[in-house]
């Protein structure tokens, strides 16, 4: 737990563009490179970002949401990497936590936490199933996301589906994200480098996140 009583994770996942039709790999498809597919569940999640009026928190590649639903739901504050993003997570409250609101500032300067208002809302429905090894333990958690995305500066909403696949916590090999690469491919999926749920919804307002 970091200074400012968050939880920190590093995330390490890839993310799908899907043609139209496109359908998750069968339980055969994923036995052939060693993994079994888990039962899938289902979870419906709202998010509200936040940035100031002029998106210094975009600017330095950083994502502020309040996520409701799914099982990290909670205040978060994404700092975006090369491959990776870190993630600093609060639990869920109805007013921004007090160590989330020093970590803005500590990047933005004092009172910035003033200038911070709703930039995007995002209402996804996500099926996840986990890949298993030989040995049984979790490695990677694939979500097929429906998302319904709302621009709150420009009003612009758009909708899309995509599939993220995410090695589980503590694990880094991306070997493993290798292995089912192809499979998704085939399966109908585009690789997507360096674009968030949040970056595609700013886009429409001509904007970076």
């Amino acid at each position: 737990m970091s200074e400012n009583g968050a939880v920190e994770a590093l995330e390490i996942e890839r993310k799908y563009e899907l043609r139209a039709g496109a359908a998750l790999p069968s339980a055969e498809a994923f036995a052939a490179v060693g993994l079994t597919v888990g039962a899938p569940a289902v979870h419906e999640l709202q998010a509200s970002y936040f940035d100031t009026p002029t998106l210094e928190l975009a600017e330095q590649r950083l994502a502020m949401r309040r996520r409701a639903g799914g099982k990290d739901d909670g205040w978060h504050l994404k700092a975006k990497g090369d491959g990776s993003v870190r993630e600093l997570m609060w639990p869920l409250s109805e007013t921004v936590p007090a160590g989330l609101l020093s970590e803005v500032e500590d990047r933005l300067g004092q009172g910035a936490g003033d200038r911070l208002g709703a930039i995007a809302t995002l209402r996804t429905t996500r099926t996840t199933v986990l890949l298993l090894a030989e040995t049984g333990e979790p490695v990677i958690e694939i979500a097929d996301d429906l998302v319904d995305a709302t621009n709150e500066l420009s009003g612009v909403r758009q909708a899309w589906r995509e599939w993220e696949a995410e090695l589980m916590p503590g694990l880094t090999d991306e070997s493993l994200l290798d292995s089912i690469e192809p499979l998704l491919v085939a399966a109908g999926g585009t690789r997507v480098r360096g674009t968030s749920k949040i970056q595609r919804t700013m886009s429409a307002n001509g904007a970076s996140a």
